[in-house]
């Protein structure tokens, strides 16, 4: 049990929410308490005063619901950290490319990294991106952390496991050669090289389901089409349903329905890809 508290407080310190860990615990309990509480009291009302069913009958159906109600806003709540996590990981590892060449650039000109990060905190398009370096220059500022301390509190917050790297790796240069052009001009040039890949393998699952999606939705229904439209002519009836009905539940259902499944498997493979 220990081991899943410490689990979840890390997911939680790397969603990026404002509320300390503890009030967000105590804030989910409530509301999951509030929610069992009010279910169970409409159910209550309703069946009792409405439907006049009292007894045990009353307590199975007024019981068993609002504790399903009270859990399942127990299970959104601590869900919720999970998924912020992962969409702050997304957002950053989106746009980390476009940030890490600003940094080479900066770095380049001889910016120190706490300049480098002010700037990254004043003109990145990523909340994502902008919150790991905004918590870097509180650290610094309002805290009082040195540089490598504040690096290593912002990598712990940091839902991805790239830019966690990165800025181990930038405070471990500091902390020894001191030069940041030359780490961060060989992250981008590997994070280029990455990205080719992946838009390789993706160009190549864009071609497979495209020719897929051709034969499914294009040249498939078009047959069927035909066969049914030859079926109703003629009087067949080969699965004991008319084809006028086949017919029907093929355009408005199994075409949509397969063109609903499409769309959802590009959006999982593309995955925020711009």
């Amino acid at each position: 049990m220990s081991t899943l508290s410490r689990e979840f407080r890390e997911i939680y310190a790397r969603s990026g929410l404002s509320r300390p860990y503890e009030e967000y615990l105590r804030r989910i309990a409530l509301l999951s308490t509030s929610a069992y509480a009010a279910a169970a009291l409409i159910l209550l009302l309703v069946n009792s005063l409405i439907f006049q069913v009292w007894g045990f009958r009353l307590v199975m159906i007024v019981l068993p619901p609002s504790a399903i109600i009270g859990v399942s806003v127990l299970i959104i709540g601590l869900y919720y950290p999970l998924y912020k996590r992962n969409q702050r990981r997304t957002q950053i590892e989106d746009s980390l490319l476009y940030a890490l060449s600003y940094m080479a650039a900066l770095s380049a000109g001889g910016l120190p990294i706490e300049r480098i990060m002010e700037r990254v905190s004043e003109v990145e398009e990523s909340e994502a991106v902008k919150m790991i370096a905004n918590k870097f220059m509180a650290d610094v500022r309002l805290f009082g952390f040195d540089v490598p301390s504040a690096l290593r509190d912002a990598a712990r917050r940091s839902p991805s496991e790239t830019m966690e790297k990165l800025l181990e790796g930038l405070r471990n240069v500091i902390q020894t050669s001191g030069d940041l052009n030359s780490l961060l001009t060989y992250e981008v040039d590997r994070m280029l090289g990455r990205r080719r890949e992946k838009l390789k393998r993706m160009m190549g699952t864009l071609v497979y389901l495209g020719e897929l999606y051709v034969s499914l939705l294009i040249v498939a229904p078009i047959l069927f089409i035909l066969i049914l439209t030859i079926l109703s002519v003629i009087g067949g009836n080969p699965l004991g349903v008319p084809p006028q009905i086949q017919l029907n539940l093929l355009v408005f259902i199994g075409i949509p329905t397969m063109a609903a499944g499409f769309a959802i498997i590009l959006d999982v493979i593309l995955g925020g890809e711009e």
